[in-house]
């Protein structure tokens, strides 16, 4: 008799938990658009440069599914491991940039709610569990390349 050893809710999360930073990504861009003034409008007027509405929809529209597809990917593939250490990277640089914006502007940023609530504690947890399991240089230039991928999207949207 073959019998189908079934995961253990602990085995699943250990292993799936990468998708938490696709799904915090998605509520975080509906924070953005639906959110307060909305986040266009929040940088024309915080900021003096506006992101244009279909810019924010066209970039945000090629980035969550391609992150999503390689989160899924390295979550198949343990070589690619760095990768959600990069997403990580990316969500907790924005979650501060959310932070001191919200600070600077003396208003409420657009995103900052999501950003304090789902991406600096799913972040954080990447970080960490990148930190335990890859090489300590692969770690690093999965930071950088999270950093100059934000840095990356913020040039392109006030472009």
């Amino acid at each position: 008799m073959n019998l189908k050893v079934i995961a253990s809710p602990q085995h699943l999360l250990r292993r799936w938990w990468p998708l938490l930073l696709s799904c915090a990504y998605m509520l975080h861009l509906a924070e953005e658009w639906w959110g307060g003034e909305g986040f266009v409008a929040w940088t024309a007027r915080a900021l003096g440069r506006q992101v244009s509405p279909n810019r924010f929809l066209v970039l945000n529209g090629l980035v969550w599914p391609l992150f999503t597809f390689l989160t899924v990917l390295a979550i198949k593939k343990p070589a690619l491991l760095w990768f959600p250490v990069t997403f990580s990277t990316v969500v907790v640089v924005n979650a501060t940039l959310h932070v001191l914006g919200s600070f600077a502007s003396v208003s409420y940023s657009p995103g900052v709610a999501t950003g304090l609530l789902l991406y600096l504690p799913v972040g954080t947890f990447g970080l960490v569990a990148g930190w335990r399991q890859l090489p300590q240089p692969r770690f690093g230039l999965a930071v950088l390349l999270g950093i100059l991928i934000h840095a990356a999207v913020a040039v392109i949207a006030l472009a």
